[in-house]
């Protein structure tokens, strides 16, 4: 099973914020979004890679990340 660290799940969502032009209060949104796009990259089924993916952060481990 293909799990995602948290360096490639923050740099994911570091492309996506990048992408929207830097927008404030956006960092949770852009974690899960990072997560659903490394799932599709990888053709994961939803459920082995949340688990695998960290879609538990705290909003506040995922705002110090970006």
């Amino acid at each position: 099973m293909t799990q995602f660290t948290e360096q490639e799940i923050a740099d994911e969502a570091h492309r996506i914020w990048l992408a929207e032009r830097k927008p404030e209060g956006r960092a949770e949104s852009h974690w899960h979004q990072a997560i659903e796009n490394l799932k599709a990259r990888s053709n994961l089924p939803a459920e082995s890679a949340s688990a695998a993916a960290g879609e538990r952060m705290p909003s506040e481990k995922i705002a110090s990340e970006l």
